[in-house]
């Protein structure tokens, strides 16, 4: 049997990068769940800051999508602050945040989410496609499924 083989080495240009990278391949792609761009920001930058107070976060998301000079904004401040808070509650709804302690006010990623945020990282992925008879007929339906090897 002839394997065709695809190799990509690329060089990221930050943890957030990696962190994103990582959570497409496990939550988009292995489980197919559908996630808007500023969701997966919200969930790097909650790997990547830790457990954080929900308040602490907020802010601290606003301040890093918006600049320095956001915070001292009296107006669009709050609202943006409450984007995030709303967000942050559908991802917990969907389960990929833990809201902790007394009154939900503290913040992780899912441990069920297999995510590394430290040190160097090598992200290897090997992912195969095997053709069969049936895969070659035209009146196959197609299913689109990721299986772990």
């Amino acid at each position: 049997m002839e394997i065709n083989k695809i190799t990509r080495k690329v060089r990221l240009d930050s943890m957030h990068t990696a962190i994103k990278y990582q959570l497409i391949t496990e939550l988009v792609f292995l489980r197919r769940q559908s996630i808007i761009d500023s969701d997966l920001t919200y969930l790097a930058l909650l790997v990547e800051w830790g457990p954080i107070s929900l308040k602490e976060f907020c802010h601290k998301a606003v301040v890093y999508l918006f600049g320095k000079d956001s915070a001292l904004d009296g107006v669009k401040h709050p609202v943006r602050v409450q984007t995030v808070r709303n967000r942050l509650g559908i991802l917990e709804k969907r389960g990929f945040i833990l809201k902790e302690g007394r009154g939900k006010k503290t913040l992780a990623i899912n441990p069920a989410i297999p995510i590394k945020s430290n040190g160097n990282l090598l992200l290897e992925y090997n992912f195969i496609y095997l053709e069969t008879k049936e895969t070659k007929e035209s009146n196959t339906p197609v299913i689109e499924r990721a299986a772990a090897l």
